[in-house]
């Protein structure tokens, strides 16, 4: 049994959420074999680099509306005073303070790289190195000389450097290296947890479902993993799975996320599913020329696919194209429904 945890490194209850969960595990016992591994959710996306002082940025609203993700429904800095005595308490920390407003997807490449390339421990040892460098130690966990010495500890990759060589790109960022695969592991993750509507941090996964939000007490973790264990099904292709998520970040309006998790499932092009998809977040990104030419293939190939007709009929008219009127027609021929349009 796997259990997707999504959460930030920069929320303090994915860490006192991270103890409460080993504490469930070990109520458990051998009744579950889990591994746990975890998932990039931002609670912060748009956080600079470099980093700024976080005393500074906490007097910026938009900095405590994004903390609202993070234990939402309570005062932020009741949120704060409560998740910082905890962390002493539960964890035996000797000290509890984030210094920095950092962007956490270097950290998160760091904490994928470790999973892809070593295994769960390794993970989970990284994953546990940059919660105390960002909450204990006060670093900058956005910082080259941080990153650096992860990678050199861990046998990680490298991070992404920005010009200044200080520190390291930021989410979304311009300069990542074309197919670099620790990018493209982290991006799918992310993605992931989007299309299955992740709104919080921590937040619980098994199966693709989410079981259970926020830093519950062991016992409640363990009952929700007990309960899950026990309607465990069989195991998803990660190639179904990861389709299922292309369409879901469509029904979200994400298209370009849709594209992005597609282009990583080369076995299934071809398959008339996956190239209607591609044809509809195409043209739902306003890239028409390219949805025009996947379309202009369907339609060779399901001529009288109703579906198919209305898409190109529409993509045609945003394009201008008075093409457009006879695909509208035929579609409003073949299905009733389409006639609107």
């Amino acid at each position: 049994m796997i259990i997707e945890v999504y959460a930030d490194v920069l929320c303090g209850w994915a860490w006192i959420g991270k103890g409460r969960l080993e504490q469930a595990l070990d109520q458990l016992g051998d009744s579950v074999d889990a591994t746990v591994v975890w998932r990039p959710y931002l609670i912060d996306p748009t956080a600079p680099s470099p980093s700024v002082s976080l005393a500074l940025a906490l007097a910026e609203p938009g900095v405590e509306r994004a903390l609202e993700q993070c234990a939402p429904g309570i005062d932020a800095a009741v949120r704060r005073l409560e998740v910082g005595q905890l962390g002493m308490d539960e964890l035996g920390l000797p000290r509890w303070g984030a210094e920095w407003r950092a962007s956490s997807w270097a950290a998160w490449r760091m904490v994928t790289a470790a999973l892809v390339e070593h295994g769960p421990q390794v993970h989970d040892e990284v994953m546990t190195a940059v919660l105390r460098g960002h909450f204990v130690d006060g670093a900058d966990i956005n910082s080259l000389a941080f990153l650096s010495d992860l990678a050199d500890r861990f046998g990680l990759p490298a991070p992404a450097a920005k010009p200044d060589h200080r520190s390291a790109l930021a989410y979304l960022e311009p300069g990542f290296a074309g197919g670099d695969p620790v990018e493209r592991a982290t991006r799918i993750a992310q993605l992931s947890g989007q299309a299955i509507d992740v709104a919080t941090s921590p937040t619980f996964v098994v199966d693709g479902r989410i079981i259970g939000t926020g830093a519950q007490p062991a016992d409640v973790l363990a009952g929700w993993i007990a309960e899950a264990a026990a309607q465990q099904g069989s195991v998803v292709p990660e190639e179904v799975r990861q389709f299922r998520n292309a369409r879901a970040l469509l029904e979200r309006n994400n298209p370009r996320g849709t594209l992005y998790l597609l282009s990583g499932l080369p076995e299934l092009a071809g398959e008339r599913s996956y190239e209607t998809l591609t044809a509809r977040a195409l043209a739902a990104s306003a890239s028409l020329e390219p949805a025009r030419a996947k379309l202009e293939e369907l339609l060779e190939r399901y001529p009288d696919d109703a579906y198919l007709q209305v898409l190109m009929g529409k993509t045609l008219r945003r394009m201008q194209d008075p093409r457009a009127a006879k695909h509208l027609a035929l579609a409003g021929a073949m299905n009733p429904e389409f006639l609107d349009f």
